[in-house]
């Protein structure tokens, strides 16, 4: 059996991470979408999403490069990383408003963005706790179904 990942697997990974998405801009159809505002929820979403979760790597690579022999190599990357995120959210905040929403400075702006991250990381940790406990409760034993 070949266990390689082909470029068809990433297409179709791809696909799945984009269909929600897809679907929900098809199905507003001719609404009054806001195209400008959503672009600019999207950004803001992905880049505070990259500094918490590079943030997060940091502390993660700076336990796992104890057991290794070259221990500052993996997480002086990941800081890199977290450098990256924190100057480019500043840079793109600070430009005329760019990715603004409604907040009138850029301070209020990444706070938003922040509690946001952490709302919708809380909604997705309860829906997948809720989704263990279904799958739980519709397991049965063997000696059930066998009898």
């Amino acid at each position: 059996m070949n266990k390689a990942i082909g470029p068809r697997h990433f297409m179709i990974g791809g696909l799945i991470f984009v269909l929600p998405t897809l679907s929900l801009i098809l199905l507003s159809g001719n609404s009054t979408l806001d195209t400008e505002r959503s672009v600019t929820r999207f950004l803001n979403a992905f880049l505070t999403s990259y500094t918490v979760a590079s943030v997060f790597f940091v502390i993660n690579m700076f336990q796992y490069s104890k057991s290794r022999q070259e221990p500052t190599a993996p997480w002086v990357s990941m800081t890199y990383a977290a450098i990256l995120g924190i100057f480019v959210t500043f840079l793109l905040t600070s430009q005329g408003g760019f990715l603004m929403e409604e907040n009138g400075s850029q301070r209020a702006q990444i706070l938003y963005n922040i509690i946001h991250f952490i709302v919708t990381s809380l909604a997705i940790l309860v829906t997948v706790g809720v989704m263990i406990l279904l799958s739980f409760v519709n397991l049965e034993s063997k000696e059930e179904s066998e009898g």
